[in-house]
């Protein structure tokens, strides 16, 4: 029924600014997280993982003793953020995420280039053609996370947050392994059996957080599913 004689309020919408300051908020935790896990990766870049000599007991091949390291194992981190940030808030705001944490890492990068605090990028961090290597497979793994994430998500809950994270890691691993100055030689198909193992562990136990956190990181409106 038509309410006779009573006037409608008509409903206002949130102007620019109010919508401009809430996603500044909203991105606030997610680029955080993400600039802190890429921060750890980076400090225990070095430290080498000593249970990887175990692996060449099953396989003189799968020896990964001289180049798996912590900052390879804690990486897949970063898939983990990627997803808790797209099931609350849909894939546009996690992609602005993850623009945005690239822009703060190579703000700081190049602020402590030129204060000194890093005298050659080159030869204190990693080269620059690696490092180039590396932020575009990473970007780019990013990516497939997030349109996977947003692609799947639903009924079950868990088959976005795995296939993101697996997809995603694998991504990453294939293209910076496949990088025109990677070494090209028999323990390849190894290195990559290793991290797609490690990115499948990763997959698979991150949904025990996620499921936890269900309740807590609900999706906004319009983001139903996982």
């Amino acid at each position: 029924m038509l309410d006779s004689g009573v006037d409608r309020v008509p409903v206002s919408r949130p102007g620019f600014f109010s919508r401009l300051t809430t996603g500044f908020l909203r991105l606030i935790v997610p680029v955080i997280a993400l600039c802190a896990a890429f921060a750890v990766a980076f400090l225990v870049r070095d430290l080498p993982v000593a249970e990887a000599r175990y692996l060449a007991r099953l396989d003189p091949r799968l020896d990964a003793s001289e180049w798996l390291t912590w900052g390879l194992v804690v990486l897949p981190a970063v898939f983990f953020i990627l997803n808790l940030t797209s099931r609350r808030y849909g894939p546009a705001l996690t992609l602005t995420a993850t623009f945005v944490a690239w822009l703060l890492i190579g703000g700081v990068l190049t602020w402590a280039l030129h204060e000194g605090f890093i005298a050659d990028f080159g030869e204190e961090i990693v080269p620059y053609p690696e490092a180039a290597a590396f932020v575009g497979a990473m970007a780019m793994a990013q990516l497939v996370a997030i349109l996977t994430f947003d692609w799947v998500r639903g009924i079950p809950w868990w088959k976005a947050p795995f296939l993101a994270a697996l997809i995603g890691g694998i991504a990453f691993s294939i293209t910076f392994n496949m990088r025109p100055t990677a070494q090209w030689d028999g323990g390849l198909i190894a290195r990559f059996a290793i991290e797609a193992g490690i990115y499948f562990s990763w997959a698979l136990l991150q949904l025990f957080p996620t499921g936890m956190l269900r309740r807590t990181i609900r999706p906004l409106s319009g983001f139903g599913g996982a």
